[in-house]
């Protein structure tokens, strides 16, 4: 291969090589930007709360809540969108804690449970009118043990991407962020091997020309 030929092809690929890390960094930035969709608003109750956890759970007739969760002190998912009619398990995998609600429907009739309870224990609550539910756990409301229930698709929604930089593992590219680590070292190899070439060959070249 002439070294002309091999700078344009090796020039060539390591372009190409950034161009492909270039998009990979670009499709990242375009998610993060776009929020990752809409998410229930619960008017700030659950802001705070301990777990963080949300959970898109339409279309399931059944949803399981852990009580307790988070080194205790936690609801998890700590917010749920489901349907109408779903059916939701709360259930207990630590001691002293219960489920009050505090906002809901006015004409919900949902009722939580009051006494203190502890692992193992359950209870379940369908949920046939639609709206925000916001539930509490008495003895640790104040720790940040809250929880929020949406309820069909007549609810306020809010940006699911909350805001600020985000991680590529919380943006769900965690695939893209190994392809930008190959390309960047596959680009590093071009430029070694294109950097020996030309120094090996480049002088052979001007020596043979015999000036």
């Amino acid at each position: 291969m002439k070294r002309r030929d091999f700078m344009r092809r090796a020039g060539g690929a390591t372009a190409a090589v950034g161009a492909g890390a270039t998009a990979t960094a670009g499709t990242a930035t375009a998610e993060e930007e776009g929020g990752g969709g809409q998410k229930p608003d619960f008017g700030g109750y659950t802001d705070g709360a301990k777990g963080g956890e949300y959970l898109d759970a339409r279309g399931e007739s059944e949803v399981t809540v852990e009580v307790g969760g988070g080194g205790g002190l936690a609801f998890a998912p700590t917010e749920v969108w489901i349907d109408s009619g779903t059916t939701v398990t709360f259930e207990w995998i630590s001691d002293g804690h219960n489920v009050i609600f505090e906002e809901m429907p006015s004409d919900a009739g949902v009722s939580g449970h009051e006494s203190i309870e502890g692992e193992g224990f359950s209870f379940e609550v369908t949920f046939e009118t639609g709206g925000v539910y916001g539930y509490y756990c008495d003895p640790h409301k104040s720790l940040g043990m809250l929880g929020g229930v949406a309820v069909g698709e007549e609810v306020p929604t809010v940006s699911a991407g909350g805001g600020g930089p985000k991680e590529l593992h919380d943006l769900g590219v965690a695939i893209q962020a190994h392809w930008v680590g190959a390309a960047t070292i596959l680009g590093i190899i071009m430029s070694v091997i294109f950097t020996f070439y030309l120094v090996k060959y480049g002088e052979s070249a001007h020596t043979g020309t015999g000036r």
